[in-house]
């Protein structure tokens, strides 16, 4: 919540300066034919034939961008066209650059958004709207945050506190202290329900709790890991330790609990085994679910030692096996 709560008061000190400032045309420097001319601290525009074409009102013109260069007046702005004509009426207290078309404008401490023929087509009522990345922009009202697309449609309602950057087009949301998850359509795919969510790992699943249970969420927003577990591990090799009821067993990426929680303890797998405890007894278990060494030894250390043993003998039976076939066949060949 903490990175939240910064990048918002980042944005907030962003926003406030769009449109302030920036390069201005000076009289004889030309740019496609026009300059300005200057005359009692006022500009306008002029071509190369010295014709004046646009009444010199204004307090300072901008370079031409794609055919519109900013203009103030009576400290609003607008925009003017290369013939002269004012395309954005000078009303707003700041303009920011087109983005695709669409600027996003300040006027009365408000924000909105225009295209490049003038029209609004996000009214002038958001508290703040950020850039644009991939067409989606956030925008806020009255202390609450929604997206909004470049055609000023709201995507999201401005309903949540505050909404995360956006990874893989999905991003956290938090909404009266609690966590869900939005995709950059503004589609909720994870109700905000949660007290945490955690990024997404390299499996693709997200770390989740709620009411003092834990789980993990894909990337459809379920509970691919269902939020039920008193304890949950990180995925090691693609197994995770859960505890219930003070039962131990573990879970895999698909949200398959391939060994239930029956287990007293249960140590993290190594190396594919995991060391189980059942009734004061230990014994081993492996990745796929294969009880390797039965729970009939006192401490973890003896059913090590009962699976090292077992895997000598079983080194020493293949061994001979193999001496055994080599004699057969050598005697074979006589």
């Amino acid at each position: 919540m903490k990175h939240l709560l910064l990048s918002l008061a980042m944005l907030f000190g962003a926003v406030a300066a769009y449109g302030q400032g920036g390069d201005l045309m000076q009289p004889g420097v030309y740019q496609d034919g026009i300059t300005v001319t200057k005359q009692n601290g006022k500009y306008g525009l002029m071509d190369v034939t010295k014709r004046v074409f646009t009444p010199v009102i204004y307090e300072s013109i901008a370079p031409f961008e794609d055919g519109l260069a900013k203009v103030k007046r009576d400290g609003r702005y607008g925009f003017v066209n290369t013939l002269g004509l004012e395309v954005v009426a000078p009303v707003y207290d700041s303009i920011s650059p087109f983005q695709s078309g669409v600027a996003k404008v300040k006027k009365n401490g408000y924000y909105g958004l225009i295209n490049r023929a003038g029209r609004e087509v996000a009214s002038v009522s958001y508290d703040a709207i950020t850039d644009f990345e991939d067409g989606v922009a956030k925008m806020w009202k009255r202390g609450r945050c929604g997206l909004i697309s470049m055609s000023g449609y709201e995507l999201a309602p401005c309903v949540y506190n505050a909404i995360d950057e956006f990874v893989n087009k999905i991003a956290l949301v938090y909404k009266d202290g609690r966590f869900g998850m939005i995709d950059n359509a503004g589609n909720q795919i994870a109700q905000p329900i949660y007290k945490e969510i955690a990024p997404f790992d390299e499996n693709g699943l997200a770390f989740a709790s709620r009411d003092g249970k834990y789980g993990y969420l894909s990337y459809m927003g379920d509970e691919i890991i269902p939020v039920q577990y008193d304890e949950i591990s990180n995925f090691i090799d693609g197994v995770a330790r859960v505890s219930k009821n003070g039962r131990y067993g573990f879970v895999n990426t698909l949200g398959q609990e391939f060994i239930t929680t029956i287990y007293d303890s249960a140590t993290a797998f190594s190396n594919g085994l995991a060391v189980v405890e059942s009734n004061g007894r230990f014994g081993i278990v492996d990745i796929q679910g294969r009880t390797v060494v039965p729970c009939n030894y006192a401490s973890r250390e003896d059913a090590i030692r009962a699976f090292e043993n077992l895997t000598v003998v079983k080194s020493s039976k293949r061994d001979r096996n193999e001496d055994g076939a080599s004699t057969r066949k050598a005697g074979t060949s006589k």
